[in-house]
């Protein structure tokens, strides 16, 4: 089982990019730019200590507060084409054959980088990377909750000329117990679908937010939704889903670390799969929650969350709703169905 988790190629769809600076990096650009909080020396184990959640903790915002570390170091060009690069060679090493990749450009901007040039080194890195690897890449730009809709507009303004070529996407995030409802920034995805972006949005993660997410669907009408295990409780909720097709991108060790389960068996995976809802498996944060996506499949499959079939078929579903060219897409689901016609363990049942 574990080597076939990894053998599999793999589709990733919901990656945070800020939730992958590694400790190691994070000491050499710390070390380079002598930022505050880090004028003294930091061994690699209070680094680590800064971006890696030990344990499960008390909310999504404890969990939020590990992204202090990055949003700090990650101000330059440098820095973010190295963690860039640095990511999408691990996804290869593990064999993902494509994923999408979303940060917040606005959070880059603190020390003179223009929006623009944030999404241009990030771009520009993702396709070397791709070339390198051969791992396809498609890039989200987040709006911030905790942002106003006149800042979120200007992000818009300065990305709108790289919609379609590379950058497939906009989210939307942040702190969803503490910020205004994404309802109230309606004209923000409005602009973005005329503009050419797809729509994804994070919501449905907290306890009780089914109705939030129902009406956030039926209104900014997304095609995915970032994490959303909740709307398990909800039937109507997953007769939206499924009807829409709209589908969730599912975290499950990152929703166990920000205390919204307490073990991987107490998940609602098989509820939300026998309810018809579309979902895809991903890391969030495979820095901060020290996660492949392989391993992410085994803590599943070990759980009785699912057996290996149906995770192939999650794998296959996701990629049928990804960001992505739609003749790419078919290139890329036939190879995947070759590489698994001779694996009967995929294909049986």
């Amino acid at each position: 089982m574990t080597d076939l988790c990894r053998a599999m190629p793999k589709v990733e769809l919901h990656l945070h990019l800020d939730g992958a600076l590694r400790p190691k990096t994070a000491l050499d650009l710390a070390a380079a730019r002598r930022w505050k909080g880090f004028d003294a020396p930091l061994s690699y184990r209070q680094m680590h200590r800064r971006l890696v959640v030990p344990h499960a903790l008390a909310s999504q915002k404890e969990l939020l507060s590990y992204f202090e570390t990055p949003g700090l170091l990650l101000q330059t060009e440098e820095g973010l084409r190295r963690v860039t690069r640095e990511l999408i060679w691990e996804k290869a090493a593990d064999h993902v054959c494509y994923c999408e990749i979303r940060w917040a450009p606005q959070l880059h901007t603190e020390e003179g980088l223009s929006v623009r040039q944030v999404v241009e080194a990030v771009l520009e890195e993702s396709a070397a990377a791709s070339r390198q690897t051969g791992v396809i890449v498609r890039l989200i730009a987040v709006g911030m909750r905790t942002h106003p809709l006149e800042q979120n507009l200007r992000m818009l303004k300065e990305i709108a000329s790289f919609a379609g070529n590379g950058l497939a996407a906009v989210d939307f995030a942040g702190p969803e117990a503490e910020s205004p409802d994404a309802l109230e920034q309606e004209a923000f995805f409005f602009r973005a679908r005329e503009l050419g972006f797809e729509i994804t949005l994070h919501c449905g993660e907290l306890p009780d937010s089914a109705p939030r997410l129902a009406e956030q669907i039926r209104r900014l009408r997304p095609k995915r939704v970032a994490h959303g295990a909740g709307a398990a409780e909800d039937l109507a909720l997953c007769a939206l889903l499924r009807e829409q097709d709209v589908m969730l991108d599912l975290c499950p060790t990152s929703n166990l670390q920000a205390g919204l389960y307490p073990d991987y068996q107490s998940y609602p995976l098989p509820r939300l799969l026998a309810a018809g809802v579309p979902v895809s498996i991903s890391t969030d944060d495979p820095v901060l929650s020290d996660l492949s996506l392989s391993d992410e499949y085994r803590n599943l499959l070990r759980a009785g969350q699912v057996d290996l079939p149906a995770l192939w078929r999650l794998n296959l579903d996701a990629l049928s709703h990804a960001f992505l060219e739609e003749e790419e897409k078919a290139r890329l689901l036939g190879w995947m169905k070759d590489w698994a016609s001779n694996v009967p363990e995929l294909t049986e049942g």
